[in-house]
C-alpha cells in the first residue's frame, strides 16, 4: 500500500473541503469523486480495511492533472498529488490500472514515449548551449521547437540538440509515480546532457524542467549544468538586446500561465515579456498566474481525451471574459490542450513562433 507520508497527507486531506473548487477536473465533472478529499477519503478507508483497493479506485487516481492547483492553495501545507501518485503505483502493481493508461505505457516502452512513435529528431550541433526538446514539442508541437531554435541561431547562439533525446521521466512519473523505471529514465538523461559538456540547459517543456530541477536532486542525480526553462532564456536574450522584433500592433492578448511554469517555479513575467515584445497589448485572465486554471497535459490527454477537451474548453471560457483576442502560450503541452477547441474568431498563439516571425 502507499506509503505513511502519503497516507498522512491522505489523512489530513480526508476531512477538509477547501480546494474543491480548484480541481479542474472536478470543476468539469461535477463528481465528489474528482475532489482531493474524496481521493484522501478512498485511500484511508483503504488503510482501515473498511475497503479495498479496487479498479473503480484507481480509476479515480487517474482522474487527476496533478496541476498542483490544490497544494497552491492549501494553507497547511498539505500536497494531494503524493498520494495520488503513490495509488498510482498501487493501481499498476495490482493490474488495475485503466486500459488507456496501460496502453500509454506500453508506448513508452517500446518507443520511449507515449505516442509509440519514433520520436523525431531536431538533432543538431552546438557549443553554446544544449536545447531540451521534449516529447511533446517532438512529436506534436514541433513548429514551437523549431521556433525556439530559430530565435537562438538569430540571436547568436550556438545550440545543440541531443541525437535520440532520452525521455526525462516526467511523462513516466506522472503515469506510474516516481517508481524505479522512472528513476532510470531520469538517470539516462542526466548523462546524455552531463556527456555534453555544456554549461546549460535550455528546456522547452515547463514538466520536463519541473523534473530535471527538481525530483532529479531528490534521486540524487546530478545534471553539471544549469537548467533553465525556454521562457526565461528568450526573456533574457530580449532583455540584451540579442532578439530584437520588429513589433507590430497585434491587438489584445492574454497569457496562459501553465500548471508548473506557475505552481514549480512561479515564473510570470517571461512570458508576459515575450507577448509584449511580440506586440501584443495584453489583458489578464481573472484566474492568472499561480491561480490559473489548468488546461490538461499531454498525459491526460492521452488517456482521456473527452474531459480535456471540457477541460481546455473550461480555460477558452475564462479568456472569453476578457476583451482578448489571442491566446499566448509558451507550453507545447498547454498549445496542444488548447488547439483541440478554439472558439471561432479567436487565435491560440505560440509565442516563439510569433516572435520569430518579426525576427
Amino acid at each position: 500500500m502507499v506509503s505513511q507520508n502519503a497516507l498522512h497527507h491522505a489523512e489530513k486531506c480526508r476531512f477538509c473541503w477547501m480546494c474543491r473548487h480548484l480541481c479542474p477536473i472536478q470543476h468539469h465533472t461535477g463528481k465528489e469523486l474528482n475532489t482531493p478529499r474524496a481521493k484522501g477519503l478512498l485511500l484511508s478507508m483503504v488503510s482501515k480495511e473498511s475497503c479495498v483497493f479496487d479498479a473503480d479506485m484507481a480509476q479515480a487516481m487517474y482522474e487527476c492533472l496533478l496541476c498542483d492547483a490544490c497544494v497552491n492553495d492549501c494553507c497547511t501545507g498539505y500536497q494531494p498529488p503524493i498520494f495520488i501518485r503513490e495509488a498510482r503505483t498501487e493501481a499498476l502493481v495490482n493490474d488495475l490500472a485503466p486500459a488507456a493508461v496501460m496502453a500509454l505505457i506500453e508506448n513508452v516502452e517500446t518507443s520511449g514515449n507515449i505516442y509509440g512513435m519514433e520520436k523525431p529528431s531536431f538533432a543538431q550541433e552546438g557549443a553554446d548551449v544544449l536545447v531540451y526538446v521534449g516529447e511533446v514539442a517532438a512529436c506534436k508541437v514541433p513548429g514551437m521547437a523549431k521556433a525556439l531554435l530559430s530565435l537562438l541561431k538569430k540571436a547568436g547562439i550556438s545550440a545543440k540538440v541531443l541525437n535520440r533525446e532520452p525521455a526525462s521521466g516526467a511523462m513516466l512519473g506522472d503515469l506510474m509515480g516516481y517508481v524505479e523505471e522512472v528513476t532510470q529514465q531520469a538517470k539516462a538523461c542526466a548523462e546524455a546532457i552531463n556527456a555534453t559538456g555544456l554549461k546549460t540547459v535550455v528546456v522547452l517543456d515547463s514538466y520536463d524542467a519541473q523534473i530535471m530541477k527538481q525530483q532529479y536532486a531528490e534521486w540524487g542525480i546530478e545534471i553539471q549544468a544549469e537548467v533553465v526553462t525556454a521562457t526565461s532564456y528568450v526573456e533574457k536574450l530580449l532583455a540584451e538586446g540579442k532578439l530584437a522584433p520588429k513589433a507590430e500592433n497585434c491587438g489584445v492578448g492574454a497569457c496562459h500561465d501553465d500548471d508548473r511554469l506557475a505552481r514549480s517555479f512561479y515564473e510570470f513575467e517571461p512570458i508576459r515579456a515575450m507577448a509584449k515584445a511580440a506586440g501584443y497589448e495584453l489583458t489578464e485572465m481573472f484566474h492568472k498566474e499561480r491561480l490559473a486554471k489548468s488546461c490538461g497535459n499531454a498525459v491526460t490527454l492521452g488517456y482521456m481525451p473527452r474531459i480535456i477537451e471540457g477541460v481546455a474548453a473550461n480555460r477558452w471560457a475564462d479568456f472569453l471574459r476578457t476583451e482578448a483576442e489571442s491566446l499566448l502560450v509558451a507550453n507545447p503541452q498547454a498549445y496542444l490542450c488548447l488547439s483541440l477547441n478554439v472558439p471561432e474568431n479567436k487565435k491560440l498563439v505560440d509565442l516563439y513562433s510569433a516572435l520569430d516571425e518579426l525576427e
